[in-house]
């Protein structure tokens, strides 16, 4: 296959975008886009019997977000999909917004 090269070391051709259309899960950019800082963690809970023997491997998404409104507000939620977790964490901070925490945040300004 040949392909066409750059004429100049500064100006490089032009290609094509490497991702996909949808970025990520709709409802971790619909918090993003609200001003929520996000992350999503993985954890894995083990299953063992009496003998010390692995039964069973229960996967679980913890997805956390947090914004900074005068206080420092943060919402967590769980669940078996980044999906589901993100979704979850969704759906509890549009019922109902999670209360402020206690300790304030000063901004120290030069």
């Amino acid at each position: 296959m040949i392909t066409t090269m750059a004429n100049s070391l500064r100006l490089s051709t032009p290609r094509p975008r490497r991702h996909g259309a949808v970025l990520g899960p709709e409802d971790r950019r619909q918090l993003e886009r609200e001003g929520w800082r996000t992350t999503l963690d993985y954890r894995e809970n083990h299953v063992r019997s009496r003998d010390g023997r692995l039964l069973e491997v229960v996967p679980s998404w913890v997805a956390e977000a947090e914004r900074y409104d005068g206080e420092v507000v943060v919402a967590a939620a769980c669940g078996p999909t980044p999906e589901e977790a993100w979704a979850r964490l969704r759906s509890s901070i549009d019922v109902a917004p999670p209360p402020r925490s206690g300790a304030r945040v000063r901004l120290l300004r030069p």
